[in-house]
């Protein structure tokens, strides 16, 4: 074999799948940290990180374990112009021999010591491996990168079975992580992926029947998104398969008002689509629209978003663009904290043509977490522990049969497109999963109460001003004396010297109800009975409910909105996830099954005596708490 072939051979380094199953195996830590010592006094310029130097390094390493190379650079008259004309390099390779002798890096300064000190497979695990979820968790402070977001094992395997990437197969992934398209290519060798990035090294190292494309134009010039969509689709291109991380676009807020107006503006002037469905909407579902014209009519895109513009008021049109049309498939609502950087709920979006209904998974129980160390993200959280959510190999194939079948669970639904009208276009998945039944004696809330408002909102330096921890006619209430349906008098702290003219309007009425206005379930509620000679203030964390009691016994309506069902309609009155506020319009608008005054004294009856019971029971339980703290005391003999 001639020199130059050999050369060649050597460079060619394709990783097909069983070498990658075999690299898996190998221990790189060596490797990790021999250059995380070597490149602890680097000075990095602003868009390097440990991670990306490290990767460069390692590379550079492989390609001078050639013998010749070696030697042509480091023991003869080697000089810089000479790689220009070496038949052997190939522009990738010579891109890092550049980088070696690049001034501004100093990389002569590190590299040599490091020459044939680790094997190929070795450093080529680093590269496959390091940066892949499971690793990058454990060495999160090194790693830390905010538009780095590998995807763990989970998601990968959910996001490839979704999409069902078939040989021959044409993908576009826009924003996605080099481990997605790894693993694409693992799965199916012969497809092509189209980028909106530069391939990385590790992408680079997968099997040479691997075609990775940047958006170029037919000339090979460099094209933005928006205009390699257009040509495509001009041209009447379609493609296979599509994967949208647009998870990164509520990570970028402060470029999206800018990009959406862009992108508003590019498909409002060469795609046939009134200004009324698109002038809300959202940069997300401004890819989507791309998305859905450039897939071909069998064809399946998938997209990673931030769940709340699946029920914000100002992409209704746009959704209902896309319901009325069939392009959607499905909607999973994935785990809170399912990627590292981005804290906020999730859900992933399955778009396809001709769909006569969409199916609904919620998968957000679906999870274990795992707690990592965090330094370096902000003041606030250093060294405190982060929780990760990763989906099990189990759960992922639970979300799979349940998307791929029919059934109605507690988790899963299937809704036609008709009926989608009646809820403004929402496609919320709790929203849609939990299916309220239909009350024959249902009515409005509002309709049988005076009004509700919100608790005091008296300014926290006036409070402290006329608090008391002396026992006075007025109280204070918070949440805290609220449990088990009964407002606990006896553990009232919160006395004031008076109550604030201003504040007399935020005086509870007996029989009127609080309910806790922030929080998830169970919701704090109670019926408020209000002692002789007392008056009560509520805090701005509850909402009092005055019924109308001609209407409506209070009673009644606390006993039913403590049951499953209860508490599912008020959960609807709910708005937001981690820290759910009450709405009253919503609230307002809830409808409640209203029985005869009869019948509703009846059962109101029955939960008021079990209040009771309830309260003499804590009572006998708060004396006996109390003989326990005097056991001592009484029986030591004089110790104390």
């Amino acid at each position: 074999m001639k020199k130059e072939e050999t050369i060649k051979k050597f460079y060619d380094i394709k990783v097909d799948k069983e070498y990658y199953e075999k690299l898996k195996t190998i221990d790189y830590s060596e490797v990790e940290t021999t250059l995380d010592e070597i490149f602890k006094d680097y000075i990095y310029y602003d868009h390097e990180t440990l991670y990306s130097l490290s990767l460069s390094a390692t590379y550079i390493l492989i390609i001078l374990q050639e013998p010749s190379l070696y030697k042509k650079i480091f023991f003869s008259s080697f000089s810089i112009e000479d790689l220009d004309n070496d038949p052997t390099l190939s522009d990738e390779i010579k891109k890092y021999i550049y980088m070696l002798f690049d001034k501004d890096k100093h990389f002569q300064d590190y590299i040599p010591q490091l020459i044939n000190r680790f094997g190929k497979d070795k450093l080529l695990a680093f590269i496959l491996f390091s940066f892949r979820f499971k690793d990058y968790l454990k060495n999160y402070n090194k790693r830390f990168s905010g538009f780095s977001n590998p995807l763990s094992n989970g998601l990968l395997k959910l996001f490839l079975n979704t999409l069902g990437i078939k040989e021959n197969d044409e993908i576009l992934t826009l924003y996605s992580s080099s481990d997605f398209i790894i693993e694409s290519f693992l799965k199916n060798p012969n497809i092509t992926i189209i980028n909106n990035s530069c391939v990385s090294i590790d992408e680079s190292l997968i099997s040479n029947n691997i075609k990775s494309e940047i958006f170029r134009d037919k000339f090979g010039n460099p094209q933005s998104t928006f205009e390699y969509f257009k040509d495509r689709v001009s041209s009447k291109q379609k493609i296979d398969k599509i994967f949208l991380n647009l998870s990164i676009i509520s990570y970028n807020k402060e470029n999206n008002k800018e990009a959406t107006i862009k992108y508003r503006d590019m498909i409002k002037n060469n795609f046939i689509f009134q200004d009324e469905v698109i002038k809300d909407s959202s940069l997300e579902w401004l890819f989507h629209i791309l998305a859905i014209n450039h897939l071909k009519d069998n064809g399946r895109a998938i997209s990673l978003v931030e769940k709340n513009i699946l029920s914000n008021p100002k992409n209704k049109n746009i959704r209902k663009y896309f319901i009325e049309n069939g392009y959607i498939e499905s909607i999973i609502l994935l785990p809170e904290n399912i990627l590292i950087h981005y804290p906020v709920s999730l859900a992933l979006i399955v778009f396809s043509k001709k769909n006569q209904k969409i199916r609904f998974i919620d998968a957000s129980k679906f999870y274990k977490n795992e707690k990592i160390k965090v330094d370096i993200i902000n003041s606030s959280a250093k060294n405190k522990k982060k929780a990760v959510a990763m989906i099990p190999d189990s759960d992922v194939n639970k979300i799979l049969n349940l998307l791929n079948g029919n059934n109605v669970t507690e988790i899963s639904f299937s809704k036609k497109i008709e009926d989608f009208s009646k809820n403004n276009y929402n496609l919320d998945v709790i929203e849609n999963i939990d299916i309220l039944p239909n009350f024959e004696n249902g009515v409005e809330l509002k309709k049988v109460i005076k009004n509700i408002i919100r608790g005091s909102q008296i300014d926290a330096k006036e409070l402290n001003e006329i608090r008391t921890y002396d026992v006075t006619p007025y109280i204070y209430l918070t949440l805290s004396n609220i449990n088990d349906g009964i407002i606990e008098f006896e553990n009232i702290e919160e006395y004031l010297t008076k109550i604030p003219e201003k504040q007399e309007k935020f005086c509870i009425k007996n029989n009127s109800i609080l309910l806790s206005k922030i929080g998830n379930p169970p919701y704090k509620i109670a019926v408020a009975q209000i002692p002789d000679n007392k008056k009560i203030i509520a805090s701005g964390n509850f909402a009092i409910i005055e019924v109308d009691e001609k209407k409506l016994n209070p009673w009644y309506l606390v006993a039913f909105l403590i049951t499953d069902i209860g508490v599912k309609i008020l959960k609807k009155a709910y708005i937001g996830s981690l820290h759910s506020s009450l709405s009253i319009k919503k609230l307002e608008d809830t409808i409640i099954p209203i029985l005869s005054i009869e019948e509703q004294n009846k059962i109101a009856q029955r939960y008021f005596e079990k209040i009771n019971e309830i309260k003499e029971i804590k009572k006998d339980l708060n004396g006996k708490i109390q003989i326990t703290k005097e056991i001592f005391k009484k029986y030591n003999g004089g110790l104390a």
